[in-house]
């Protein structure tokens, strides 16, 4: 189920999930109006941007909510499609953004994957983990 809070701003746009469709919406943070879609491979849920605003990270509601995939925000293009485990539910940027960590609630671990080199760079146990929140976003709302 997507969540109305789920989309994000970068690089001067926002980017939303397409409620019912596989597609993430691009608008334009200036007049709102829509200025592009972009595939992805299922219904999106959240639509996170990096702290630097240079990707947006998509999860999916299920049937494909083990995958994760990775949009370059100058490019307008899908650069990476991960699997990281299964029911991945929430994702959460490292203050910086150099790290993404990923709830993979069915799987009983939380993933960690380096944002530079889209490659996993560690995991933990978690028992059906699911939101992932870190200080450093604490006073801020939305995504």
């Amino acid at each position: 189920m997507p969540h109305l809070r789920g989309w994000s701003m970068a690089q001067g746009k926002a980017y939303l999930p397409a409620i019912g469709r596989h597609e993430v919406l691009v608008v334009s943070g200036s007049d709102w109006q829509e200025v592009g879609r972009i595939a992805v491979k299922g219904q999106p849920v959240f639509v996170m941007a990096r702290p630097d605003g240079r990707q947006v990270w998509v999860n999916f509601a299920f049937p494909d909510n083990g995958w994760v995939q990775v949009i370059d925000t100058l490019s307008g293009k899908v650069v990476q499609t991960l699997e990281p485990g299964k029911a991945i539910l929430h994702m959460e940027f490292t203050p910086r953004g150099e790290q993404v960590w990923l709830s993979a609630r069915d799987d009983n671990k939380v993933v960690i994957y380096d944002t530079a080199t889209l490659t996993q760079v560690g995991e933990f146990a978690a028992q059906a983990p699911s939101g992932i929140f870190f200080t450093s976003r604490a006073q801020r709302t939305g995504f």
